[in-house]
């Protein structure tokens, strides 16, 4: 617990010391840790990517049977259900805090843990944006993202979206997780991510500047996500269906 505390003030800090918004002077967002960053995007996306994520991601869509895949998938979506039934009653949101609510003993009961999603089989139970984070009911209330990070081994976040998921990780039931079953879980959800985005590589590798474009598609989400699933046209440079997998 003083780990996550630590962690939490520390993003604190981070998340009102500056922030990644567009500069009016010149159009372009602010970046005020670039150099890490791109130090950073390097390790991650020629080194990382090519030589371990992307072969695994590549295999787990390729080669494990779809049933398996959605199931692992769905058992570790639904331990997210309990943080978005709270995180929507924190943005007022009854109605589809109730939602997850539902889904989450439907799916545990009679999904064998998750395992099976019958809460989707109804259409009031069936979710269109996914869970909602912590860091999105910040932004929800108008808390800015913070300076963008690039992490090693992780890929990017802000100090919002990292505060979030230390609130996240305190409500039952992710905060019984033991750690194996956390990186289990975190690498399920990775891994599942990164193979729906392997048609997407070629956007990438085409534009100017990769990690630019990486990051602006960032962001994009973010606001796709906090807006629940409505991105600024004038914004969107990837389709709905692209910005659901960038994470």
């Amino acid at each position: 617990m003083k780990l996550k505390a630590t962690a939490l003030v520390t993003a604190s800090l981070l998340l009102t010391a500056c922030s990644s918004v567009i500069d009016p002077n010149t159009g372009e967002r602010k970046d005020p840790l670039e150099g890490f960053n791109r130090a950073m995007w390097n390790v991650n996306y020629n080194y990382l990517d090519p030589y371990v994520v992307k072969p695994v991601a590549t295999g787990w869509r390729d080669y494990v049977p779809s049933p398996v895949k959605t199931g692992l998938v769905n058992v570790a979506n639904n331990l997210d259900e309990p943080a978005s039934f709270v995180n929507r009653l924190l943005e007022g949101e009854v109605k589809k805090a109730m939602i997850h609510f539902n889904r989450f003993w439907i799916n545990s009961v009679f999904g064998i843990g998750g395992l099976i999603d019958w809460a989707s089989k109804t259409p009031d139970l069936k979710l269109d944006n996914g869970n909602r984070e912590f860091g999105e009911t910040l932004g929800h209330y108008g808390v800015g993202t913070g300076a963008y990070i690039m992490v090693p081994g992780y890929g990017p976040t802000t100090p919002r979206q990292a505060v979030g998921k230390v609130v996240d990780s305190a409500y039952p039931v992710l905060s019984l997780l033991t750690t194996p079953w956390s990186i289990a879980k975190f690498s399920v959800q990775g891994i599942n991510t990164r193979a729906n985005l392997l048609d997407q590589d070629a956007l990438i590798k085409q534009s100017l500047d990769p990690y630019v474009t990486f990051r602006e598609a960032y962001f994009q989400n973010l606001e796709f996500k906090v807006n629940n699933g409505k991105a600024s046209e004038e914004k969107e440079t990837l389709s709905k269906d692209e910005l659901k997998g960038i994470d």
